[in-house]
């Protein structure tokens, strides 16, 4: 799908990512090591390996079991990253040394810190990650770009979800489809997380696309579901509390939500106004929300406005423009740059 922009056009074209070194990303837990336990929290720095590929090695090297290992979040394969996991390792047996991991094939993997740690690592379990890219050959007007940075630092951006989320060309929504129209099977249960977060992907930014052009995106409306800023916790709109939320939807505390479609849940609270005007909007992709239902998955929430922290920036060059910023757990960088520039 197209989706809508919040705040116009791209204002200039530049290359993204042209090489590893123009995007770092740093994942930060939010938390810190437990200092004891039956497993270790191992900091990682990796280039040019995708988050399996990172285990994978690791595991290999320290002949640890693959399966046992924990991780809280995927990260870029075409990026300079940091991230952390966890393995079990014996209570009385030295730590395995700091530093640089052989690795096959062109991909760099570095152990940077060590600690011990009570319990497993599980998917989501980071408040978020910080960013820090490089944008070249910036071909646009300096104080345009400059003040539309300045109204993403102050009013955020749409909560799409990336392109890296369907998989090149969107093929993983299509076999998403497929699967659901009993026309192929998943190849294991790694690749069925896949083709159903896709889908669920898809259904969303439906939604948040519909709700960009309608303009209120970004408004608390008295039939919302209401979610606090990099929570998971979110409430129905009360009568008499609309406008101290709205107070609190300017300073970016909390954002209006869109549905995660799949099985009802108890507690999830939606009124017939929202109910009807999301299935409208969703009615294009009914074949993906039934097969969502059909399969088990249980329905949820997400933010639909996206609150950049942090943002800097300076110019390294006449044409150079070096970015950083940090983005709640779950979110991409990409839908930042979008609001900004577009890649070549």
């Amino acid at each position: 799908m197209s989706a809508a922009r919040a705040w116009g056009q791209p204002l200039a074209s530049a290359q993204v990512a042209a090489q590893p070194e123009d995007f770092h990303v740093t994942e930060q837990l939010g938390f810190s090591a437990d200092g004891d336990g039956p497993h270790l929290l191992v900091e990682i720095e990796k280039t040019r390996l995708s988050t399996a590929e990172a285990m994978q090695q690791l595991a290999a090297h320290w002949q640890v079991a693959l399966k046992s290992m924990g991780y809280a979040g995927r990260k870029d394969r075409q990026a300079i990253t940091r991230q952390f996991f966890t393995l079990p390792w014996p209570i009385n047996d030295d730590w395995p040394p700091i530093g640089a991991i052989p690795t096959t094939g062109e991909g760099a993997l570095t152990v940077l810190s060590i600690a011990r740690q009570r319990r497993k690592l599980r998917i989501g379990a980071l408040k978020g990650n910080r960013f820090a890219l490089r944008l070249r050959q910036v071909d646009g007007e300096r104080s345009a770009l400059e003040s539309r940075l300045r109204q993403i630092a102050r009013e955020g951006v749409p909560n799409y979800f990336g392109a890296q989320r369907f998989g090149r060309g969107g093929q993983n929504v299509a076999q998403a489809s497929a699967w659901f129209a009993g026309k192929r099977r998943p190849r294991g249960r790694n690749e069925r997380s896949l083709l159903l977060s896709a889908a669920r992907s898809e259904c969303f930014n439906q939604v948040l696309s519909a709700r960009v052009a309608a303009g209120d995106w970004n408004q608390i409306n008295a039939d919302d579901r209401v979610i606090l800023d990099a929570r998971g916790s979110h409430f129905a709109v009360a009568p008499n509390d609309l406008a101290a939320l709205h107070r609190r939807a300017a300073g970016l505390r909390v954002h209006p939500t869109g549905p995660l479609p799949g099985t009802t849940r108890p507690g999830l609270g939606l009124t017939d106004a929202l109910m009807a005007r999301e299935r409208d909007w969703l009615s294009p992709l009914q074949g993906l929300v039934d097969g969502l239902i059909d399969k088990g998955v249980e329905a949820d929430r997400r933010a639909l406005r996206l609150a950049v922290g942090a943002m800097a920036w300076h110019w390294s060059a006449p044409d150079e423009l070096l970015l950083s910023f940090s983005l709640a757990r779950g979110a991409f960088a990409t839908t930042v740059l979008r609001e900004l520039v577009e890649p070549v």
